[in-house]
């Protein structure tokens, strides 16, 4: 699908939340942050789970939360809107829910169900997991499937449930161009995802294990880490294989200036990502471009070959580079006496002024909660998304509140998503007020 298919949020709107509140929340495009500020109880952290909730077809949460109306308002003026039937009893509550686009409108009752639920209902070999909410087990081989993967796989074979509400093929279509990304406050701690068994699960022999999120987090590193080398080798490979080939096709020469500027441009990448630990150390060229002088057609073409293949080698690292560059910078320059660095091996590693190794469970919370959060930020969120943010300030001193939104200002465009934050603190709105909604009250 084309980048320009996905839609940003534009508006929220909330009237009657908890019998008392009315919302309208209109957010930075601009500059791709938005922050709700204001005190407890009005509806902060309330909001951002209904429009997760909305975006991924949990109609369920809706039972949980008064409201008379709630819509989203996208950058191409279509609007999705839930309203509830005050005259329903709270067992039998149902919504309308209405999306009108170019013009059009289209609507369904829904129920307290979500569509996942209703779905998987009317699928034998199915089962709720008991541990992960919005998940389902297929007691078939024990895999576990989130409400997305329910919806796509068994939305058009599964048999009608007799709770089954109006046909939503044209919201999950809609929801397809609309991502959602929802950071909790529950952050630090999760399932540890390596004991999921799948047959102790089927079997119910036991609970998961939890795990430290920043020893989770370094554990995916090392897997993209991985299959980032395993794409840099096989690009490496090919350019190698044709290498011979391509030296006896003609070539549009460099000249002998630009070649030792992209050459000095080259040994600065790759002392870069060596120094982060992606690379390992590098043998020197095998030519110096230092000395050169006069060089006749066939060294251009040998030289112009070898610096386009090192540039290609090296686009493969490059993402992963500068997202690994910028997740160590801001968190780095905010731990005292110890550091974070990566390892090919392990992930992410902690050691201390004097190189002690540190274990990452270890880190304090605030540590553990900046880590986190600039990792999911960075390595986690799908380009062309909404990230919802609770309250980021959890744990942090008010100096490392402050950095918080000029670090996340940096990551929204390098990343090209759209933030909405959640926060109690005027320090992480800062001098930044043009970017705050407030919500029943003011800084």
């Amino acid at each position: 699908m084309a980048e320009s298919a996905f839609l940003r949020l534009q508006r929220i709107v909330v009237d009657g939340l908890f019998g008392t509140y009315n919302h309208d929340i209109k957010l930075n495009l601009n500059d791709r942050v938005t922050l709700l500020h204001g005190p407890n109880g009005v509806g902060k952290t309330v909001i951002l789970e209904m429009i997760s909730a909305l975006l991924q077809e949990r109609f369920d949460y809706f039972g949980k939360i008064p409201f008379s109306r709630f819509f989203l308002v996208f950058d191409d003026s279509s609007t999705l809107k839930l309203e509830a039937n005050d005259g329903a009893e709270s067992e039998d509550q149902r919504y309308l829910l209405t999306l009108t686009r170019s013009g059009k409108s289209q609507e369904a009752t829904v129920g307290r169900a979500s569509t996942a639920t209703v779905i998987a209902a009317g699928v034998k070999h199915l089962q709720p997991h008991r541990d992960l909410a919005h998940a389902w087990i297929d007691m078939r081989d024990g895999e576990v499937l989130s409400a997305r993967e329910v919806i796509s796989r068994y939305a058009d074979s599964a048999p009608p449930a007799e709770n089954r509400d109006d046909d939503l093929s044209w919201f999950s279509t809609f929801l397809k161009n609309a991502n959602v990304h929802f950071i909790q406050t529950q952050r630090l701690v999760r399932i540890d995802s390596d004991m999921l068994d799948r047959y102790e699960y089927v079997r119910r022999v036991r609970r998961p294990s939890m795990i430290s999120t920043v020893v989770e987090y370094s554990r995916d590193f090392r897997e993209r880490l991985a299959e980032t080398m395993a794409q840099y080798g096989r690009q490496s490979q090919a350019l190698d294989q044709s290498f011979p080939q391509r030296l006896m096709t003609p070539v549009d020469e460099l000249e002998i200036g630009e070649i030792q500027d992209r050459m000095s441009k080259l040994d600065e990448k790759t002392g870069d990502y060596t120094n982060m630990g992606i690379l390992d150390k590098t043998p020197t060229h095998p030519f110096s471009v230092s000395s050169l002088g006069q060089i006749d057609p066939t060294q251009a073409r040998v030289m112009t070959l070898y610096v386009q293949d090192t540039e290609k080698k090296l686009q493969a690292l490059g993402d992963l580079a500068t997202r690994t560059r910028l997740l160590l910078e801001n968190v780095n320059q905010k731990y005292r006496h110890k550091k974070i660095q990566l390892d090919r091996e392990e992930g992410f590693v902690a050691t201390s002024d004097s190189g002690q190794p540190l274990t990452l469970s270890s880190l304090s919370s605030g540590e553990q909660q900046e880590l986190v959060l600039h990792y999911d930020l960075l390595f986690r969120v799908p380009s062309n998304t909404i990230v919802l943010i609770d309250e980021p300030e959890l744990s942090l001193h008010v100096a490392w509140q402050k950095k918080f939104l000029p670090d996340l200002l940096k990551i929204v465009q390098l990343s090209n998503f759209d933030a909405l934050v959640a926060t109690h603190s005027p320090f992480v709105v800062g001098d930044r007020t043009d970017l705050m909604v407030g919500l029943g009250g003011s800084l």
